[in-house]
């Protein structure tokens, strides 16, 4: 596989992360412009997104194929969920962030991180692909993963899991299986719109890296362990699995690519939730997002 791209995107990537991150360490940006950003990233931006990978595309996605991809998808988590538990026992990482741990090592930050990857390797059609693994995500991330986090299934509803990306998500889907077809000026603002969804998240990202201590972020070498198993332990092994299963370079090249994916921000907004160790939390989404630049490109030239 051609790397050009992927390095292109994930030097782009990384740029617009330091900028977010330089525009909180100069007062520009805030913990408000976070958490604000977070929610137009996921609420408006990335609905776009997804409303746009079906109306701009040809797709040639079958039955089969959504079914390939949801069934790999459950797959690559339940791999990634025993990788996280194992690891939290390995490096006795305390009863305070054991569930951080796994957590961290189980579920990968698709949409800040993955999507823009996704996009910049197999177009609209791969971001669809993606998209439909938004389903399990979110049903498992505030189900599963509310009760990995928190060592109980306190705290956990299916009712959270219902969020607007996962909403369009089911409306694609429709859209695609019936083919249905917008009319062009609606397409075009599907367009422009989600154009916004990569700077706008990366600059998230960064801002939010950007209020953490890198000094003690960077000095924790169970976060390294965590690091690891999220971006190098987890694609291989799904790599590794899935393989003899799925034939589709597209479908098993996307999981792949999501399963290398750092980890999800989503940890320290449960964390926070659960009472837990935010700042662990939140030194595993910088440490793994920072490595992140280099590991994905290293994973989808050795695994793709």
């Amino acid at each position: 596989m051609d790397m050009t791209p992927v390095l292109t995107q994930m030097g782009i990537l990384v740029f617009i992360m330091a900028v977010g991150f330089l525009c909180t360490k100069l007062g520009v940006t805030g913990p408000e412009f976070t958490r604000s950003g977070s929610k137009v990233v996921i609420n408006v931006l990335l609905v776009f997104t997804i409303l746009d990978s079906v109306t701009s595309a040809d797709m040639e996605l079958s039955f089969a194929d959504v079914g390939i991809d949801l069934a790999a998808y459950f797959a690559m988590i339940l791999i990634a969920a025993l990788m996280g538990w194992l690891t939290s026992k390995l490096i006795r990482a305390g009863r305070d962030r054991a569930g951080i741990a796994a957590f961290s090592a189980c579920y990968s930050n698709t949409v800040f991180v993955g999507f823009p990857v996704v996009e910049s390797i197999f177009g609209a059609e791969g971001i669809l692909v993606a998209t439909i693994s938004n389903i399990p995500f979110n049903l498992l991330i505030y189900t599963l993963g509310v009760v990995m986090m928190n060592g109980s299934a306190r705290g956990m509803s299916a009712k959270n899991a219902i969020t607007p990306p996962l909403v369009a998500t089911i409306i694609a889907v429709g859209f695609f299986m019936t083919g249905w077809q917008l009319p062009e000026p609606v397409v075009k603002c599907f367009d422009i719109i989600s154009g916004g969804t990569v700077p706008v998240s990366m600059l998230v990202v960064g801002a939010s890296l950007g209020s953490i201590s890198v000094r003690e972020a960077l000095s924790d070498w169970r976060v390294y362990a965590v690091s690891f198993v999220r971006l190098i332990a987890a694609p291989a092994v799904t790599w590794l699995a899935l393989r003899p299963f799925i034939h589709d370079e597209m479908l098993l090249g996307v999981t792949v690519i999501l399963a290398a994916c750092p980890t999800a921000m989503l940890a320290t907004a449960l964390a926070i939730r659960g009472g837990k160790d935010e700042a662990y939390a939140s030194q595993c989404v910088f440490v793994s997002t920072v490595l992140s630049a280099a590991t994905m490109p290293l994973m989808i030239w050795l695994l793709l």
